[in-house]
């Protein structure tokens, strides 16, 4: 069942850079990453922002499987690769909040930390 909702620029930006990083992963993502392209504005900002969110949303990817699969549990590796995760999400949260100021987006993501 699909459902079609509103989301922020930031949001979908975001969930269209995940895609790309999924498809350079070899996960079968084409048809929604298709879709996601169709949809996306020809701007110069958009593919800026748009290399951001990426580089971003990689490394939280690489740290995510280093997370689970390189480093010893309860080690100060373990810790100092859950901060750096921690301290990329709020990048991530500040870049999609800037996205959503830059495109005036009607919608934007309300976080209490």
């Amino acid at each position: 069942m699909n459902r079609m909702i509103m989301v922020s620029i930031g949001d979908f930006m975001d969930r269209h850079s995940i895609l790309s990083i999924k498809h350079n992963y070899g996960l079968d993502v084409n048809s929604e990453l298709d879709q996601y392209n169709r949809e996306c504005p020809q701007d110069e900002q958009y593919d800026m922002f748009m290399e951001i969110l990426y580089s971003v949303n990689n490394q939280l990817w690489l740290l995510e499987d280093m997370k689970r699969k390189g480093v010893e549990r309860y080690s100060q590796e373990e810790s100092d690769v859950a901060f750096m995760i921690t301290s990329l999400n709020d990048l991530r949260h500040e870049t999609k909040k800037r996205v959503d100021l830059y495109f005036k987006s009607d919608i934007t993501e309300k976080k209490s930390h």
